[in-house]
C-alpha cells in the first residue's frame, strides 16, 4: 500500500480545491447575475467612498432578498462573521463569483491596517467598508476595523477609542474582531512572524472601553482570546461587570496548547453560557487534520475524525444553536481560502439537525447583529 506524507494529503487538497474554484467560476457566471449583480469595478481603489451613516435598514431588504433567492436554490446561505480582508489586494468581481457560486450571501468584512499605513500615517481606522459597500451593496456587511498587529497591539486604547467614534457616527452594526490573547497562526509560524504572539490583558483600560461601548450600544463585537485557563477568570469577570455586553469569541475548541487549557470542555463552555447569556462563539476553526507546529497538536479539537464533530460539541451546539455563528476567519494574506474555509463551514452543518443547520448558517447571525428572526 502507497502511504502519503501530511504535506503530500495537504498538497493534494489545495489542488483539488484550485480545480474546484475553476469549476465554480464556471457556474456562477451562468448564475451570479440571478441572485445579485457583478461589482462593476475589480479594485476598491477606483470606487469612491459612500456616504455615512451607513443605511442599515435598506441594506437589510437588500441582504434578506439575496438570502432567500439562495434558499429557494435549495441550499442553505451562508453568513461569516469573522472575516478580514487587505483593501488594496482584493478583487471584487472575483470575490462576487465565489460568493454566489458556494452560496455566501454575506461576509461581515473587517478591514486590516498594514505596517506601512501604520508606520507612516500611525492609522488605527480604515474607511475601507464605506468604498466595499458602494461597489458591492448585495454581499457584504460593514464591519469595523480588524483588532489586529500593528494598530491594535501597539495603541490600543487609541484604537479602541477611534472605533468607538466611528462606529456611533457611522453606524457600523458591527464590531471586528479584538485579539487579546492570539498566538501565531500557523501561517505566521512558517513565515517566523512572532510579533503575532500577542497579549493584551482583556481587563486592561481598552477592553474596559470596549466591553462598555458594546453594552451601552447593542452593537456585538468579537475577541480572539486562546484557551488558557489563566484567561477564563478576567473573561468572566469582564462577562459579570457588562453583562449586556454581546461578546463573540472566536475559534470554539480551537486549542493550541491541551496542557493550558485543561479546563476547556464541552460543560466548562455550557456553564459560561448558562451564566453569561450575551457570550457568543463562532465555528472557525481548521479541519481534522490541522496541525499546529509549534505544539504539534491537532488543534481543531472539535472534530473526532475527518468531517465528523465530537458528539459533546453537537450536543451543546444543537442546545443553544443561537449562540453559535458560522464563520471563515478569512485574512488579508488568505483571500484564496474563501472555498475551503466554505467547506469546513458546511462539514460542520452536515454534523448537525436540519433546524440547527439553518440557525447556525445565517439565522443566527441576524438575531444577534439586527435583533429580528429571519
Amino acid at each position: 500500500m502507497l502511504l502519503f506524507s501530511q504535506p503530500f494529503k495537504s498538497l493534494c487538497r489545495r489542488c483539488v480545491m484550485k480545480t474546484l474554484v475553476l469549476i465554480l467560476w464556471v457556474v456562477s457566471a451562468l448564475m451570479a447575475q440571478e441572485i445579485s449583480p457583478l461589482p462593476s469595478a475589480k479594485s476598491l481603489s477606483s470606487v469612491e467612498k459612500i456616504d455615512t451613516p451607513f443605511e442599515i435598514e435598506k441594506l437589510k431588504l437588500v441582504w434578506a432578498k439575496r438570502i432567500e433567492l439562495m434558499r429557494s436554490n435549495g441550499i442553505i446561505p451562508l453568513i461569516d462573521i469573522e472575516s478580514s480582508f487587505n483593501p488594496g489586494k482584493f478583487d471584487l468581481v472575483e470575490y462576487a463569483k465565489m460568493m454566489d457560486a458556494s452560496s455566501v450571501a454575506l461576509i461581515a468584512f473587517s478591514p486590516q491596517i498594514g505596517d506601512d499605513a501604520y508606520e507612516k500615517e500611525a492609522k488605527v481606522w480604515h474607511d475601507a467598508p464605506r468604498s466595499l459597500l458602494n461597489a458591492d451593496p448585495y454581499r457584504y456587511v460593514p464591519t469595523t476595523t480588524a483588532g489586529i498587529y500593528p494598530s491594535w497591539t501597539k495603541e490600543p486604547v487609541r484604537f479602541v477609542k477611534e472605533t468607538i467614534a466611528k462606529a456611533t457616527k457611522d453606524n457600523y452594526p458591527l464590531l471586528g474582531e479584538f485579539e487579546f490573547r492570539h498566538y501565531p497562526s500557523p501561517r505566521h509560524v512558517k513565515r517566523n512572524e512572532l510579533y503575532r504572539d500577542v497579549n493584551i490583558p482583556i481587563d486592561s483600560e481598552a477592553g474596559h472601553l470596549l466591553f462598555a461601548y458594546a453594552q451601552r450600544s447593542g452593537k456585538s463585537f468579537q475577541i480572539h482570546y486562546e484557551a488558557e485557563d489563566a484567561l477564563f477568570e478576567p473573561l468572566e469577570k469582564m462577562l459579570q461587570i457588562y453583562p449586556n455586553a454581546k461578546v463573540i469569541w472566536c475559534h470554539l475548541a480551537q486549542i493550541r496548547y491541551s496542557n493550558r487549557a485543561q479546563h476547556y470542555t464541552p460543560e466548562f463552555i455550557r456553564g459560561l453560557m448558562e451564566r453569561h447569556p450575551n457570550l457568543y462563539f463562532d465555528l472557525a476553526f481548521g479541519d481534522a487534520n490541522s496541525i499546529y507546529k509549534p505544539s504539534g497538536e491537532y488543534h481543531a479539537t472539535i472534530w473526532s475524525k475527518r468531517n465528523v464533530l465530537k458528539p459533546e460539541w453537537a450536543k451543546l451546539i444543537e442546545e443553544y444553536p443561537y449562540r453559535f455563528l458560522t464563520a471563515f476567519d478569512i485574512g488579508g494574506d488568505r483571500h484564496d481560502e474563501l472555498l475551503e474555509k466554505v467547506e469546513v463551514s458546511r462539514d460542520v452543518l452536515k454534523n448537525l439537525s436540519p433546524k440547527t443547520q439553518e440557525i447556525i448558517a445565517y439565522k443566527a447571525f441576524w438575531k444577534l447583529v439586527f435583533g429580528e428572526d429571519i
